[in-house]
């Protein structure tokens, strides 16, 4: 097997992109690090790739995001002469060189670090592979390569070439599944499922490779896969499944989890069990609407040795109105009517229970709100 870079950027790759779960990420990042302060320009770009966030670096291996040091190492990695962190950082949302450009001797051109690092691709170089793709996908090889419907003789031949494109990054997304690089997966199924520059919709083989990256312990696609078994009412697969995607660090997955046992819950009545869960996911998205909505159910509700805490509730529920669900509003209502964890406010009561007016909470509110 071939070896396009340095040992440390090599063995960073394998347990930080192939392979999460190695238990290597420390010694990988440690790896990367020291080849970056050796001058190593593509350790500078793995290096800053690792603090964007989940859709650079598994969310099972716990990186900070940290942009601010993600583009100082992507200089360094453009300053050192890297073709892949110059091909790579070109299309990143926010980042521009503080030297004010992306081509950096010896390459004089855009097409010249594409023809880089399309041949490193075509030689087998997993991640340039996923890189390249990416550009056909994003169709940023027309910017590589200054190709626009001009120079294509219109948009009927444009959109010929962009359908070539998908097609191409099909299998080269593909290519890299199938030596492991799950990070592949989330544009493969776009394609194959979207419809889009003439790509046939494959809903069966997209769903093959959801089932691929749950295989791989991808957390997000354990998740979507018990959906599946959900919604074919095999619940236990998916309890297992759900379990499976929050270890591998997809916080979502709580949300599913506590479905299973809290109000017209599947899987029967565990309030306790149902409102651990919710509190795990907020801690990981405070914003999210949906658990600040059904932790506030309980809260608001109590019940199985539970009490209520209406000023939990209420900060809860109306956490998630401000974020755009008005799931809750009957409670809200109910809370503006009596007091519960904020104060009286009549007006906002009828308000919220407007909103979904056949709501029990709801009717019980609006009718004593009219007979005053």
């Amino acid at each position: 097997m071939s070896v396009f870079f340095d040992e440390r950027v090599e063995f960073a790759i394998q347990n930080i992109w192939i392979n999460p779960h190695s238990g290597k990420c420390e010694e990988a990042i440690a790896g990367l690090r020291d080849a970056a302060n050796m001058g190593d320009g593509d350790a500078f770009y793995f290096l800053g790739r690792c603090y964007l966030g989940k859709s650079f670096a598994d969310p099972v291996l716990g990186l900070p995001d940290d942009p601010k040091f993600a583009f100082e190492c992507f200089d360094k990695s453009l300053e050192l002469e890297s073709a892949v962190g110059m091909f790579a950082t070109m299309h990143i949302d926010g980042y521009e060189p503080s030297l004010g450009t992306f081509i950096h001797p010896p390459y004089k051109s855009k097409r010249e670090i594409w023809d880089k690092v399309y041949g490193m691709a075509m030689d087998g170089e997993i991640f340039c592979e996923f890189l390249v793709a990416n550009a056909f996908y994003y169709c940023d090889v027309a910017d590589f390569l200054d190709i626009t419907p001009e120079s294509m003789g219109g948009d009927e031949k444009y959109e010929r070439r962009v359908r070539e494109w998908a097609a191409a990054a099909v299998g080269l997304y593909e290519s890299c599944v199938k030596k492991g690089l799950g990070i592949a997966i989330p544009n493969l199924i776009d394609i194959l499922t979207g419809g889009k520059h003439g790509i046939p919709v494959m809903k069966k083989r997209a769903e093959k490779y959801r089932h691929i990256g749950a295989d791989m312990g991808i957390g997000a696609y354990e998740r979507m896969v018990g959906n599946e078994y959900r919604d074919e009412e095999r619940f236990e697969e998916a309890l297992a499944m759900y379990e499976r995607a929050v270890s591998h660090g997809d916080s979502y997955a709580c949300y599913c989890l506590g479905k299973l046992f809290t109000f017209r819950g599947a899987l029967g009545l565990d309030l306790k069990r149902a409102a651990d869960y919710f509190e795990k996911g907020l801690a990981a998205q405070p914003d999210d609407a949906g658990l600040c909505n059904l932790l506030g159910e309980i809260r608001f509700r109590g019940g199985q040795g539970l009490a209520c805490d209406f000023p939990k509730a209420f900060s809860l529920l109306e956490h998630a109105y401000k974020n755009g669900s008005a799931w809750g509003s009957d409670m809200l209502g109910m809370c503006y009517l009596k007091g519960l964890g904020t104060e009286v406010d009549l007006d906002m009561a009828r308000w919220m229970f407007e909103l979904n007016p056949k709501k029990r909470f709801a009717v019980w509110g609006l009718e004593e709100l009219d007979s005053y």
